[in-house]
């Protein structure tokens, strides 16, 4: 859909009807008048020098650049003093300048001709001081730089104003030629050397006024950041060019060809103002300050070498073979010289760093390399710092939810992962661009700028494509990220499961020590004792049958008490109950045995996988028989049920209770862990000193046997 420019502006920038017809007005009048004094002098046959052409082109610029800007920025004063300037120059050099040269060649006493030779002869005063003045000071907001500057403003018309009237009112030969001199009808003579020497005086004053003005584009350059420092470096490139072209040792004002040409350099301020003010296309100054150093080079170049070698030794030998001779050796040394200039603009303009165009060729070089996991990020991290001198680069790297800074350069340390969310990157920067790879958010880039050096537009955009070629380098990094961490976590767990393995086998001989110390100081000496008092009966029976047979019955008794050991032992081994009955019933017989206070909370269990209901068996009691032994508890509550595909079981108690901080989980908890480990389970302790203690563990459950 089209739009003109007044209906793509803002409302607030759009300018009132009045506005845009007095710009319209203005520029059309004085195109007009300027259109109308070149066709009368053409009728005329006035003379017309090359330079005149060129200068008109110049004027011609100020005024289309101005309506744009009064079109496009109706409260920026600089596009209303372009205006000024070209309606003051169609009226002073076209009509006026015309006429006068008209009356000076054909007709010397024609009306008006006095008067308009004098207002020809000192009005381009005041345009040129405004010119050389206010563009600057008010470039390119149309703002001063501050409040302190309107006095600044004021003197400069003040000094524009005397200026012009002692040019207007000294003594002047208003002819320009000896044939007809004329002193200046519009003064009195015996003022005349007064305003001469007002005329020098008041120039040095001009002077320093235009310095002025420089000083406060200088100021405002060094506090702009962003676009406003590119605008102004247009602006400093054009008038960097148009001083070097007037200190060239050139005749100008002889109307020739250097001032033809110094017609076309003039044109580059306005043009460069209306690029930057409007930011039509705001190219990146740099690229166009390296091809002028280029093309100048070549320039020089050629001319020098062309001129030494046909000129100069043309002087003893003009022939055709010697300047055919000066081409070949200008065409031959070209290509050499062309790259020479190209390295040195590139460091004139870019400094130790590389054009952006090396900057991405050695960026493709990186992806295309092999390196380290761990060196590859520094490296794209120190491309970017280089390339787009900057004080510091990163490189992000998305890991799960999370964006962990990578690498760095210089080196930054290290810095606390950032949550990602559908929002903007949460990276401070100046610039900061994401990094995709097939529209998966892999990491981002991010560049700090010095303070006194803010990021360009070209900058920004390089470090733009700069992250649009890293999606591969940081989706290989991630791959490589994931792949160490996973490596990290596979020798964890080896080294928890040699630790594991280490503890089931301390546990295991713990156990056989128990078991032996247990036969041995139990079963082992009831056994002993039997067959002690086997021997006595049997003398007893002989000697005294009725001593004999009491002895034979405490005999009885004693072997009901050894039988009742081996039975707990083979008990605590594996209970036959357990396979029997399952879970529950095997854990009551422990209890009921042993008279602690417990409660059985087993609703909705069933029968499970033997090795399955073993594991939760000796981990419940293990937890049971701490509790026994340590809580001093009053209550013990034991739950087992199904959950979530498994099997939970807790031993809770109301004892004293302990910190697991300073406590640890002792040897019983790890032992806990370590056999529902095997099955894929785990098992937590919590407790608070004081309010008891709750050991709760989760055995998954195959799930042919969940339904």
């Amino acid at each position: 859909m089209q739009h003109d420019v007044a209906t793509a502006m803002p409302e607030a920038a759009r300018p009132a009807p009045s506005r845009r017809a007095l710009a319209w007005a203005i520029w059309s009048t004085a195109t007009v008048v300027f259109v109308a004094s070149i066709s009368f002098g053409l009728a005329q046959h006035l003379p017309t020098p090359l330079s005149t052409v060129s200068e008109g082109l110049a004027f011609i610029a100020y005024g289309v650049v101005g309506l744009a800007i009064a079109l496009r920025e109706p409260r920026n004063p600089i596009g209303w003093i372009f205006l000024a300037v070209w309606a003051s120059v169609s009226v002073v050099f076209g009509m006026a300048g015309t006429y006068a040269q008209w009356a000076a060649l054909d007709d010397p006493g024609a009306v008006g001709a006095t008067f308009f030779t004098w207002l020809s002869n000192w009005a381009w005063v005041p345009i040129f001081t405004v010119l050389l003045t206010y563009p600057l000071l008010l470039f390119p907001d149309g703002r001063l730089p501050g409040p302190r500057w309107r006095p600044v403003s004021w003197a400069i018309a003040i000094i524009t104003v005397a200026w012009s009237i002692s040019f207007a009112l000294e003594q002047h030969d208003y002819t320009d030629g000896a044939d007809h001199p004329a002193v200046n009808p519009y003064t009195l003579q015996r003022f005349a050397p007064a305003f001469d020497a007002a005329r020098v005086i008041v120039s040095f004053f001009v002077l320093a006024g235009i310095g002025v003005c420089v000083a406060a584009l200088v100021v405002r350059y060094r506090r702009s950041r962003g676009i406003e420092r590119e605008q102004i470096r247009w602006l400093i490139y054009a008038g960097a060019i148009t001083v070097v072209w007037l200190a060239l040792p050139f005749e100008h004002g002889n109307g020739g060809i250097p001032d033809f040409i110094q017609g076309f350099v003039l044109m580059l301020i306005p043009v460069a103002i209306g690029i930057a003010i409007l930011q039509y296309r705001l190219y990146d100054i740099d690229l166009v300050i390296r091809k002028t150093v280029v093309v100048g080079v070549l320039a020089l170049f050629i001319g020098v070498v062309y001129v030494a070698i046909a000129v100069g030794l043309g002087s003893f030998a003009d022939s055709p073979a010697l300047r055919l001779a000066a081409t070949a050796l200008v065409a031959i040394a070209f290509q050499p010289v062309r790259d020479r200039a190209n390295r040195w603009a590139n460091r004139l303009v870019y400094g130790a760093r590389a054009t952006p165009y090396e900057v991405l060729a050695r960026f493709g070089d990186r992806v295309g390399e092999t390196y380290a996991s761990d060196d590859v990020l520094p490296r794209v991290a120190r491309v970017i710092a280089e390339g787009t001198s900057a004080d510091r680069a990163e490189v992000w790297l998305r890991v799960g939810e999370e964006l962990r800074l990578a690498a760095g350069w210089p080196d930054v340390g290290a810095h606390p992962p950032i949550a990602v969310d559908d929002g903007p990157l949460p990276i401070d920067g100046d610039r900061v661009a994401a990094v995709r790879h097939h529209g998966e958010l892999l990491g981002a880039i991010s560049v700090h700028k010095r303070m006194s050096e803010p990021i360009t537009p070209g900058e920004a955009e390089l470090v733009d494509r700069l992250a649009d070629q890293a999606g591969l380098i940081l989706a290989n990094a991630r791959l490589t990220a994931d792949l160490e961490a996973r490596l990290d976590q596979i020798a964890v767990q080896a080294g928890e499961l040699r630790a594991s393995r280490q503890r089931i086998v301390t546990a295991q001989d713990e156990e056989r020590r128990r078991l032996e110390r247990n036969i041995h100081d139990g079963a082992q000496q009831h056994l002993v004792a039997l067959a002690v008092k086997l021997r006595l009966a049997k003398t007893a029976v002989a000697a005294d049958p009725a001593r004999g047979q009491a002895m034979l019955a405490e005999i009885g008794g004693e072997i009901d008490a050894a039988l009742d050991t081996l039975r707990a032992l083979a008990l605590g081994i594996y209970p036959p109950l357990l396979e029997q009955q399952g879970i529950a019933a095997a854990l009551a017989a422990q209890y009921v045995r042993s008279g602690l206070p417990v409660q059985m909370e087993a609703d909705g269990t069933r029968r499970y996988p033997i090795e399955i209901e073993a594991a939760v068996y000796f981990a419940a009691l293990e937890a049971l028989q701490n509790a026994a032994k340590y809580a001093q508890a009053g209550a013990i509550t034991i739950a087992i049920a199904p959950e979530d595909g498994g099997l939970r079981f807790s031993v809770r108690d109301d004892g004293v209770g302990f910190d697991p901080a300073t406590a640890g989980g002792g040897s019983g908890l790890a032992g806990i862990r370590d056999r529902l480990a095997v099955f894929g389970g785990d098992a937590t302790i919590e407790s608070v000193p004081g309010k008891g203690t709750i050991v709760r563990g989760r055995v998954p459950i195959p799930e042919a046997h969940t339904g």
